[in-house]
């Protein structure tokens, strides 16, 4: 049996580790990120990984930097032949890289070469694309550019937001795990190099992007509002206060309408003039302060400004 070192924090992680110890093929130690403050109360709550690694009475090692001479050390200690990565949080440097006999492999959830980078799966729904999946590579310094052991596809669903995506690339990361520790217990590792002249990069997805351009063409603002959840959820300014869009759908516009125009019968329908001509009709929103609602739910709630 191969013996590995499982790095990952988040839940995506969690989830694959979970599989593989469904499939009674733990690994012999699991490193997550150190704990770290959270919510309105800054309590510290352990990662997704950890807490359920202590469920499985799992080796654990929390850890502010992997590279650490510190850290190294405590890793040689577990002689692991590879070492497996799942959306862990850190970079890893030499030290660590050419620990394991079979080297690192990390899990990252595009189709590279496309969408290297910290947000895959949110570039990939907002740029319209159609399927996306998992890939297997083996980690070098360049970031996500190594050859790759393992890659398989998967459709986007068109109504798919991030979140319902994640968790389904996990699903299918994790079953691509399994296989990988199966050849490499036969002996089958072949890798294929990257194709560089068909990389592009996936950003980070950062807090200002949640504020919707009216001028962009309503499909493409649709993708945005998929794509942004479950964070930062694309929001736009009403009647003087941000509101959150959930889930919204392509409409015939008005002609002569300027893009960010509210068109609106205050009972059952809400739309918003988009710069292609198209209109977005808004299906689930959360005002400032209050619950996510349908659409009818929050029209017949919201107090409209009075008019003098």
């Amino acid at each position: 049996m191969v013996k590995y070192i499982y790095m990952g924090t988040p839940q995506i992680a969690a989830r694959i580790l979970e599989k593989l110890c469904e499939h009674e093929l733990p690994p012999a130690l699991v490193v997550t990120q150190m704990a770290k403050p959270k919510g309105r109360g800054y309590k510290v709550v352990p990662s997704d990984v950890e807490q359920y690694a202590r469920t499985q009475d799992l080796n654990v090692l929390e850890t502010l930097d992997v590279n650490a001479q510190s850290t190294v050390d405590v890793l040689k200690t577990f002689h692991a032949d590879l070492i497996i990565v799942v959306a862990f949080g850190q970079i890893l440097k030499e030290s660590v890289l050419k620990m394991p006999k079979y080297g690192c492999l990390n899990l990252h959830a595009s189709l590279l070469p496309k969408y290297r980078g910290a947000a895959p799966v949110q570039r990939a729904i907002m740029e319209g694309e159609k399927e996306t999946g998992v890939t297997l590579q083996r980690i070098v310094r360049k970031l996500d550019a190594g050859d790759i052991f393992l890659q398989k596809k998967i459709p986007i669903l068109p109504d798919e937001t991030s979140g319902d995506l994640l968790l389904r690339l996990g699903d299918l990361g994790g079953d691509m795990i399994l296989e990988t520790l199966q050849k490499i217990e036969a002996g089958q590792m072949a890798f294929t190099p990257q194709e560089e002249s068909l990389a592009t990069y996936a950003k980070k997805i950062e807090k200002a992007e949640s504020n919707i351009d009216w001028n962009q063409p309503a499909e493409q603002i649709s993708n945005v509002i998929r794509a942004l959840q479950p964070w930062p959820v694309a929001q736009m300014d009403f009647q003087g206060e941000k509101l959150k869009i959930f889930k919204a759908t392509v409409v015939p516009g008005l002609s002569g309408q300027a893009p960010g125009s509210l068109q609106t019968d205050r009972k059952s329908f809400l739309r918003v003039q988009c710069g292609d001509g198209n209109a977005l009709s808004l299906l689930e929103v959360q005002q400032e302060g209050r619950k996510r609602l349908n659409l009818v739910e929050f029209l017949q709630g919201y107090r409209w400004p009075s008019v003098d």
